[in-house]
């Protein structure tokens, strides 16, 4: 398998044309929701891990601490991947207004499509990164990451977004803010 940043460039590139062929202003409802999943795991992340841990107990109370983390990231891996898919699927949460002209539309398409692809990608590298990688049969070893993958870890999503700035709280609630306002007030 191809390394783990090439991947992620490779999913990137692809949510990139998605993002030039839908528009911007659809890409823009697609942000809104990511954004918001985001912040929702980022903030209930202690509850969502004691209770996944509990249900998995319950299910299966012979499952071993890595046993229950590879479930745990398939779980949340699932949940990223499947609110994206409904997010894009049907009719979509789109912002109003007039797309611009020409290749402004095409570029700034471009441009929210490639964030789409890293909030999503990057989230499931940094759930992948945090439960140690136990999708090890994917290739990705974190003992044979380049030096670039290693510095990409420090700026995904959930890292680098999750971070409080002000009074406590993370960006990921300003963005989500901003874009939920945005959306409301035309």
């Amino acid at each position: 398998m191809a390394p783990i940043e090439v991947v992620f460039g490779i999913i990137l590139f692809v949510f990139a044309l998605i993002g030039m062929g839908r528009g911007f202003m659809r890409e823009l409802g697609v942000t809104t929701v990511v954004v918001l999943l985001l912040f929702f795991l980022s903030r209930f992340d202690p509850y969502l891990d004691r209770g996944m841990l509990k249900g998995i107990a319950l299910v299966d109370a012979t499952a071993t601490m890595a046993e229950a983390r590879q479930v745990q990231c398939w779980v949340l891996m699932f949940v990223i991947v499947g609110v994206t898919f409904l997010s894009y699927h049907g009719e979509t949460l789109a912002f109003a207004g007039h797309l611009a002209p020409g290749a402004q539309a095409a570029f700034l398409g471009l441009m929210i499509g490639a964030v789409n692809g890293y909030l999503v990608a990057g989230s499931i590298w940094y759930y992948m990164d945090r439960f140690g990688y136990p999708l090890r049969w994917l290739g990705f070893d974190p003992g044979q990451f380049s030096s670039t993958a290693r510095a990409i870890i420090g700026y995904l999503p959930l890292t680098f977004l999750g971070e409080p700035i002000v009074l406590g709280e993370s960006l990921l609630l300003f963005l989500s803010l901003f874009l939920v306002l945005v959306r409301v007030v035309r």
